[in-house]
């Protein structure tokens, strides 16, 4: 094991799981097996110090479970992270129901940037992610994005996509122009592990025509309002078709310049495996094992060789090696591929425009 060592390459991205513990009983969650425990100070510090001892700017996502249920945790490492004057950008990606105005305004003065998980219309929203005693949690969430709007937080929207929602994208595009502010709207294909095991992914010819559905609809609103909303896939679409490379970039896992850590310190290649011993890379004591990290990532890579021989692979950085794992075979769902397009797609349409107003 490296000692205190940082990885093969400067960590670009740094998950972690601040507890297992959750307020709500999603339908698909993946995670929902994991440890409940807490993540105590020192092990949050020494994963800090580990990213930054690469002195570079990185990613600090916090993560859970539920992170605001760590909410004394989250106020120790932001300040760590501002009082050592680390590179991190800290993300908080949180269900969105323990949203308090305390909360909301630590969070602005911390500036930490929100992703909230919206799966659609309040009715389809209520289906998929409630509480244990069955409730819907909808109303709970939009009221912590009220209160965040009331700060002044502008604040990201992820969708998981599933067989039972893949039909209403439409309605988080409504969501999110309704809600005022939303900047950036993204949406993450089931995980079939956990609860997830036992819900339909979608299929790829329903994800084409969702993604057909919001961007036509993002253009409407957007032609009405003065400026369109931001679509995670559409931005790395375009980010990606600037680019001079052409190996796996769909995310930092595959190359090494990402990790998750969770609750007790323990390092993984992806929050996907947390708990899987094959994707164990260390621990925030002894460091990561760069061998195994080497190993790991070149695994994925082997894995998903396939989508080297696709034309589309430059433009669209590859495929997620957990979620088609996890289908039984990479190559089995072809829905993340039908996203992908669509988003390619819309984002040429989209420069080609900016082109012809300027006269390039």
């Amino acid at each position: 094991m490296k000692s205190k060592g940082i990885g093969a390459v400067p960590l670009r991205m740094l998950v972690m799981s601040l507890t297992g513990s959750c307020n709500l009983a999603c339908r698909y969650c993946y995670a929902a097996a994991q440890d409940r425990r807490t993540m105590t100070w020192e092990t949050a510090r020494r994963a800090i110090d580990l990213a930054a001892t690469g002195k570079m700017p990185f990613i600090l996502q916090f993560s859970g479970g539920e992170p605001l249920l760590a909410l004394p945790l989250l106020r120790q490492m932001a300040d760590y992270v501002r009082s050592k004057r680390i590179p991190a950008r800290m993300d908080l990606q949180t269900n969105g129901t323990l949203l308090t105005e305390e909360t909301a305004t630590f969070l602005r003065r911390a500036r930490i940037g929100i992703g909230v998980s919206l799966d659609g219309r309040p009715a389809v929203h209520d289906a998929l992610r409630c509480y244990p005693d069955g409730r819907g949690t909808a109303a709970d969430v939009i009221a912590g994005i009220r209160q965040l709007a009331q700060c002044g937080m502008e604040i990201g929207l992820t969708t998981v996509v599933t067989a039972d929602n893949v039909t209403e994208l439409s309605g988080v595009v409504e969501m999110a122009y309704y809600l005022g502010n939303v900047r950036r709207v993204g949406f993450d294909l089931l995980r079939p592990q956990g609860r997830g095991s036992a819900v339909r992914s979608a299929r790829a010819e329903d994800m084409a025509q969702a993604m057909e559905a919001v961007f036509a609809l993002n253009r409407k609103l957007g032609r009405m309002i003065g400026h369109s909303m931001a679509i995670s896939q559409m931005e790395q679409a375009a980010c990606l078709a600037q680019r001079t490379g052409s190996g796996f970039s769909h995310c930092h896992a595959m190359n090494g310049a990402g990790v998750h850590v969770d609750a007790l310190g323990n390092i993984y290649a992806c929050s996907s495996f947390v708990g899987d011993a094959h994707f164990l890379l260390g621990d925030v004591e002894r460091g990561i094992d760069v061998q195994r990290q080497k190993e790991v990532a070149q695994e994925m890579q082997n894995a998903m060789a396939f989508c080297r021989t696709c034309v589309d692979f430059s433009a669209c950085g590859g495929a997620c090696y957990a979620r088609r794992a996890e289908q039984g075979h990479p190559a089995a769902s072809d829905a993340e591929c039908a996203l992908k397009r669509a988003a390619m797609k819309e984002s040429l349409n989209v420069a080609v425009q900016c082109n012809k107003r300027t006269g390039q």
